[in-house]
């Protein structure tokens, strides 16, 4: 009961940063708010590296974490914009499409093999994302960049898969701060607002202690039962997103999101426990 209950609460603070991102867009624009939630993280993740005297081995693989990093980085800045453009609950709906094409990238990739009901299952959350997406009506630019972070959020996830088997999670927390924060710096300085009091800096804070409270109760969650046990209980993000889009955004409660929503929940566990029957899974977590 106890990873779920984490796999859960992560759920509720990646939900509650969701409505922070796009409540604080209408001050400071989400991709300079993806600099800050990195660069904030370092100050939060250093007392652990002192606590615990922590020496990051990255020389080994120095590349593939900068890789990492780098498409790390594009998914924070295409999943904090896309918060502020749509629905918050239709871009997390949206961001349960990343198992699918992780699939389908170890696939091609990785030369991992597939099978028929495999095959099955990833057409059918394709197609359950793009009722989502409601190709029949005015597609918003939100959804497309939402998908965008699907994929470049699967990319990620399977440089991670492969770091994870020499790298422990900190290593791979740590050092994706420290490399995506001049990453974002870039872009951020484009649309740049200084913040003008001591309340945005504070809410700034905030979502970094809230994105890295998320990420770790996420990852400790599966470092302590199987993927396929937990993700059923990851569809509750989507629940959270929708009841607090409602509450603080006065957001409409999407029927065909949350049903298309669970689909896609329903095909990731089922692909999972396919994929990693007997694996003891660990450090993939959502870049936020």
């Amino acid at each position: 009961m106890y990873p779920i209950f984490l796999i859960i609460l992560s759920g509720l603070f990646f939900s509650i940063l969701a409505v922070s991102i796009k409540f604080l867009s209408a001050f400071i624009h989400p991709i300079e708010q993806a600099f800050f939630r990195n660069f904030l993280s370092i100050f939060i993740l250093t007392p652990w590296i002192f606590i615990n005297k922590f020496k990051i081995p990255i020389k080994k693989n120095l590349k593939l974490l900068l890789l990492r990093s780098f498409f790390g980085g594009i998914t924070m800045i295409l999943l904090f914009w896309s918060y502020s453009l749509i629905p918050i609950s239709q871009a997390m709906a949206i961001s349960f499409s990343t198992p699918l094409f992780i699939y389908f990238g170890s696939t091609i990739f990785l030369g991992e093999k597939t099978s028929v009901p495999m095959t099955q299952l990833m057409f059918l959350g394709f197609s359950l994302t793009l009722i989502i997406i409601r190709p029949d009506a005015d597609i918003q630019l939100g959804s497309i960049i939402a998908i965008l972070a699907a994929i470049t959020h699967a990319i990620a996830g399977l440089l991670v898969k492969k770091l994870s088997e020499s790298e422990s999670v900190f290593t791979l927390m740590l050092s994706m701060v420290l490399i995506m924060t001049p990453m974002t710096l870039i872009p951020s300085l484009f649309v740049w607002t200084t913040p003008n009091s001591f309340d945005l800096y504070l809410m700034l804070f905030t979502i970094a202690v809230i994105a890295s409270l998320g990420n770790y109760l996420w990852t400790k969650s599966i470092s302590l039962s199987k993927l396929t046990n937990i993700m059923p209980f990851d569809f509750t993000k989507l629940i959270f997103a929708t009841f607090l889009g409602f509450v603080f955004l006065d957001e409409k409660i999407d029927t065909i999101t949350m049903i298309c929503g669970s689909g896609l929940i329903l095909c990731n566990t089922m692909m999972a426990k396919k994929i990693s029957m007997n694996e003891k899974n660990k450090g993939i977590f959502p870049d936020n």
